[in-house]
């Protein structure tokens, strides 16, 4: 058996037998440092996405509507930077009623704004001979970017 090396290629285990040249195992260093620098590449976009992922608005919302149709909702940003959310609201039961687009404004870390809205359809749409509303009808905020073309969730 013969060790063969170069800059290229550091440790080669050759066995000869006759003419026929046989390679036990490879040990690429270039290919080792490659596998390397592609990982700490990785690593090193991960965590700037981290980064970025953890300096941005982190904005929830907390909804509550009544059987007449009115109600409000209640953001809260637990981010590090200042930001908004918008979308409405979609009240679902023996049909669908929306809302109009409504945002919460500018909300800054670790503060809350409260929007209030109005459906007047909910009354007739949720109207059950006597059962709760929310029986009939249940509803959910529906997130939408405040630039759309439509003011309708």
């Amino acid at each position: 058996m013969k060790l063969l090396q170069s800059p290229q290629t550091p440790k080669i285990a050759v066995i000869a037998v006759g003419t026929v040249v046989v390679i036990v195992g490879v040990a690429v260093g270039g290919h080792f440092k490659q596998k390397h620098d592609a990982e700490v590449a990785e690593a090193a976009r991960q965590k700037a996405a981290a980064e970025a992922y953890a300096n941005r608005p982190i904005i929830t919302e907390e909804c509550v509507l009544n059987g007449f149709g009115e109600g409000n909702c209640t953001f809260t940003n637990t981010g590090k930077t200042t930001g908004a959310k918008c979308g409405g609201i979609a009240v679902q039961g023996p049909g669908i009623v929306t809302s109009e687009l409504f945002c919460s404004g500018q909300v800054p870390p670790m503060t809350t704004n409260k929007v209030e809205f109005s459906i007047p359809a909910v009354n007739d749409l949720c109207d059950s001979n006597y059962k709760p509303w929310h029986e009939v009808c249940s509803f959910t905020f529906v997130e939408k970017d405040a630039n759309a073309d439509s003011t309708k969730v």
